[in-house]
């Protein structure tokens, strides 16, 4: 008997997939990745703590996430890939008043999702904090700090390097 278009005999264990099936694996692969499923999160009195999207087959958050404070007020708001943070990440004090925003991006060698890029920081009276550049999750280059009245703290302005202030 010869194999033919037909045949739809699984091949033997450990010999490579006909390149067809692999792309229809890929393909199928793919689509369940791409489809999520809503998910919320509540407490037992029913306040949602909460709310985004999971990946059907992963159950790994995905897209875009928002979490609660015990009061109903937004915590944070951001992304997910894979169930890690990524991009743009935003939180908020118990107040509504911003907390903090950046970008997040995942880091394979430490398993976590480090700041990276711009960020600021807001004091609770809504007065910049601080505003600088991160790089792997460390500062770097130029960091302005504020006290809430808005004056410069000049003790901790200035350059850094690896999350380190450079003297001078």
């Amino acid at each position: 008997m010869t194999p033919s278009s037909r045949d739809f005999r699984a091949p033997a264990l450990g010999s490579p997939l006909p390149r067809r099936s692999v792309g229809g694996l890929a393909l199928v692969a793919l689509l369940a990745a791409a489809c999520a499923r809503e998910a919320t999160l509540a407490t037992d009195d029913g306040l949602v703590r909460a709310r985004g999207d999971r990946g059907v087959l992963s159950r790994a958050r995905e897209g875009h996430w928002s979490f609660r404070y015990p009061n109903g007020e937004l915590r944070e708001e951001g992304s997910y890939s894979a169930g890690r943070r990524t991009g743009s990440w935003t939180q908020y004090a118990p107040n509504g008043q911003l907390r903090s925003r950046g970008e997040r991006r995942w880091n394979a060698q430490t398993a976590s999702s480090e700041r990276e890029g711009e960020w600021t920081f807001w004091h609770a009276n809504g007065v910049v904090a601080e505003h600088g550049l991160y790089t792997a999750g460390l500062r770097a280059g130029h960091w302005e700090f504020t006290n809430e009245d808005g004056s410069v703290d000049a003790a901790r302005t200035g350059e850094y390097h690896q999350g380190v202030k450079l003297d001078g």
